[in-house]
Parts: C-alpha cells; sequence; structure tokens
C-alpha cells in the first residue's frame, strides 16, 4: 500500500512538472523509483529573472488599419468599409480590420489617398520640421490632398516622409515656380504672413515683351488693381494700389521686385495694368532665405541659420 501511494505521488509530480516551470532533479526522480520519501522544496527548480523564456512574446507595430479612420468614422463604420473592400493598403487589398499599417504605407479610401498619419498624430510630442522646396510648375500650394498636383503628394513622391501633417507657408500660384516654405510648426505661418508683420519676398519676373523704365518706375511707385480678398470665409474684391516697393531691371524683358505686400496674384496684375504678359515669374527669396542652389524641384530641410530666421517671426 505504501509503494502504491509512493508511486501515485510521483505520478503526480510528473505531471505537475509538465504544467509548470518546474522540473525535478533527477535524484528526486530517482528517490521516488526507490519508494523514498517525498522531496524538499529545495529538489525543485524554476525559470529564474535571468533566465527568461526562450520565446518571449513579440510587441506588435504599425497601427491597425481600422484605427487609421478614427477621427472621421467610428470604429465600426471602419470595419465595414474594409469588410466591403473600399480600403487598399499599397494597391492591395489588406488581411482585414486589424492589418498594421506602417508609416511609409499607402491607404486609399474608394481610389482615393487618405492620408491617416494626419489625422492620427499628436504634433505636442512630433519635433517641428522646416522644410523648403524648389516648387515646380504646376504644383498646387495646399495641403489638401484630395486635389490633383497638391504640393504635399508632390513631395512625399520625392522622398519627404514625416509623421505629422506639413503646412505650407504662404502660397506660390500653380503657373509659378520656386522658393516656398513648409513647416508642421504651426505658429510660423500666422506670424509670417500677418499683415502687420509681413515679411519680404524676392521674384524674378519675365514679361512679353520690352518693359520700358518708366513703367519699371511705375511699378515700383504702385499701381491700382482688384484682387479678391477673404475675411471670415466671405471673399471681397479689394481694388486699391499696391503699396511702393523695389523693382530693378535684370534684361530686356526681365526684372527683380521685391514685394511685402501679399495680395493674389498681385505681380501678375500690376503687370496686366500695365499691358504686359508674365511669362515666367520664379520665387527667388524669403525673408532672408534663398533658394541656395536647390535644383528645380528639389527640398532640403532648413538649415540652423534659416529656422532661427523663421522663429524670429515669433517674437517681433
Amino acid at each position: 500500500m505504501k509503494s502504491s501511494t509512493s508511486f501515485s505521488l510521483f505520478l503526480l509530480l510528473c505531471l505537475f512538472q509538465k504544467t509548470s516551470q518546474f522540473s525535478i532533479s533527477p535524484s528526486v526522480a530517482s528517490s521516488y523509483s526507490t519508494r523514498s520519501p517525498a522531496p524538499s522544496s529545495s529538489l525543485l527548480s524554476c525559470n529564474s529573472p535571468s533566465n527568461p523564456p526562450s520565446n518571449p512574446p513579440t510587441t506588435q507595430v504599425g497601427l491597425r488599419l481600422n484605427k487609421c479612420f478614427k477621427r472621421t468614422h467610428s470604429r465600426r463604420a471602419a470595419d465595414a468599409l474594409i469588410a466591403a473592400d473600399r480600403v487598399l493598403v499599397n494597391g492591395q487589398p489588406p488581411n482585414g480590420a486589424g492589418h498594421r499599417v506602417q508609416p511609409s504605407d499607402i491607404v486609399t479610401l474608394d481610389g482615393v489617398e487618405y492620408d491617416f498619419q494626419e489625422f492620427n498624430t499628436d504634433d505636442s510630442k512630433s519635433p517641428y520640421a522646416y522644410v523648403k522646396y524648389n516648387k515646380p510648375l504646376g504644383t498646387i500650394c495646399t495641403s489638401d490632398r484630395t486635389i490633383t498636383d497638391n504640393i504635399i503628394s508632390a513631395l512625399r513622391s520625392s522622398g519627404l516622409k514625416l509623421s505629422s501633417r506639413i503646412y505650407p507657408i504662404g502660397r506660390l500660384d500653380k503657373d509659378s515656380h520656386g522658393l516656398i516654405l513648409l513647416s508642421n510648426d504651426g505658429r510660423i505661418p500666422n506670424s509670417v504672413l500677418r499683415s502687420e508683420k509681413k515679411k519680404s519676398k524676392i521674384y524674378h519676373v519675365t514679361v512679353d515683351r520690352y518693359i520700358e523704365d518708366y513703367d519699371l518706375a511705375a511699378l515700383s511707385a504702385g499701381v491700382v488693381i482688384t484682387t479678391v480678398a477673404q475675411r471670415d470665409k466671405v471673399k471681397k474684391p479689394l481694388t486699391a494700389p499696391t503699396l511702393p516697393c523695389s523693382v530693378k531691371r535684370l534684361g530686356l524683358r526681365e526684372f527683380k521686385i521685391v514685394l511685402n505686400e501679399g495680395r493674389n496674384r498681385q505681380i501678375r496684375k500690376m503687370c496686366e495694368a500695365l499691358d504686359y504678359d508674365v511669362v515666367e515669374l520664379q520665387r527667388t527669396e524669403f525673408m532672408g532665405i534663398t533658394l541656395d542652389n536647390l535644383e528645380y524641384g528639389e527640398w532640403k530641410y532648413c538649415s540652423d541659420e534659416e529656422i532661427n530666421i523663421l522663429k524670429s517671426a515669433l517674437n517681433n
């Protein structure tokens, strides 16, 4: 009877070993095979912190696909969009609502690229970025990526990757090219573009024919133009003379103009008022920041000196 009891206890300990992190030393197993008394606790061993499990759980990286839409759709609505095959990741159907999306992935909803990073980034935790871009012709200075040829998509296709939304500082119309600054520091545009703090911008202008000296003088003194002003989302026409500015001849049909104003399509309208058509308009400098040999269509991060120039607008 005693032998049967000892053997049963031995079997129970073997089962305990199999289902737990404890192991039985060979000497203990031997003692039970010879009907020895129960082992002491000193004969049991377990995994210590210095010997972690060989296969620790891994942390999944990336954002769950249904969370990409958290600012615009409920989770249930996002799950429905995904289940209806209206959402693609890099042009391919995802592996359900739990599909993990990386910052470099492109998510589309009904064929339109959806900026999930814009809706899921806490800018307060992101470092500020300051970028200068030699904007090519045809690119539109808007952060709305549903608009064809928008500047954000153009920059991303050129390799710019940021974790938070970036905004153009000011505008440069679609038919013009040259320097445009962008940042995710929302304080900068307001400080730079407020009427009482507007900074100088330098343009290289080419018109359709020889420009007379007296017309250059007229441009410098100011000409009356009509532009559209927008306040509180209400657009109103504004007819008024332009402010005096610096104008310098560069060639028979070319001149440099320095503006502190920022009226819509101002230089083109100034030239039209004097019966000239602008055939090329390039911005070469803004706030003392230049293109600095930046190639057409290229971008780069602003230098520390240039960032200090931008930040100086916050203190003025």
